[in-house]
C-alpha cells in the first residue's frame, strides 16, 4: 500500500511539472522548435569541423556488487546476501567524419536559417497575439 502511494504520489508530481509552461510559453517553444534544432545541428557540424571528428555519446550499463542484509524472521540473525546493482557511465568515441561532407551541411544550415528565423518570428508573432500577457 505504502509503495503504491508513493507512486501515485510521483505520477502526480511528474504530471505537474510538465504543465508549468504557460500556454503563451508553449506556442513560442512549438514556433521555434525548427529553428533550434537547425541551430543545434549546425553547431554539432562545426564542432566536428573543428576538431576533424564527431563524438558518439552512449551510456554503458556496469554492475557494482554490493552486499545486503535480512533479518531472519524467527531467528532474528542477520544474514548477508548479494545484492548488485546496475548503474551506468556515459561514454563517448571518436568517429571518423567526411570533413566535405560536414561542410557542405554547415553551408545547408546557414542558407535555411534566414528563412527559419523569419517563420519563426512570424508564428511568435501570432503566439504573442494569441496570448496576451
Amino acid at each position: 500500500m505504502n509503495k503504491r502511494l508513493i507512486s501515485c504520489f510521483a505520477a502526480l508530481a511528474a504530471a505537474v511539472l510538465s504543465g508549468c509552461a504557460t500556454p503563451k510559453q508553449r506556442c513560442i517553444s512549438d514556433a521555434t522548435r525548427q529553428l533550434r534544432s537547425v541551430e543545434s545541428a549546425l553547431v554539432t557540424a562545426q564542432g566536428n569541423i573543428a576538431r576533424g571528428y564527431a563524438v558518439h555519446t552512449q551510456r554503458v550499463p556496469y554492475t557494482v556488487g554490493r552486499v545486503c542484509y535480512h533479518t531472519h524472521p524467527r531467528t532474528h540473525a542477520v544474514l548477508p546476501y548479494s545484492c548488485p546493482i546496475t548503474q551506468y557511465r556515459t561514454q563517448t568515441t571518436p568517429v571518423a567524419i567526411n570533413v566535405a561532407e560536414e561542410r557542405r551541411k554547415v553551408a545547408e544550415y546557414q542558407q535555411m536559417l534566414p528563412q527559419l528565423r523569419q517563420q519563426a518570428n512570424a508564428r511568435i508573432g501570432q503566439c504573442n497575439a494569441q496570448f496576451p500577457e
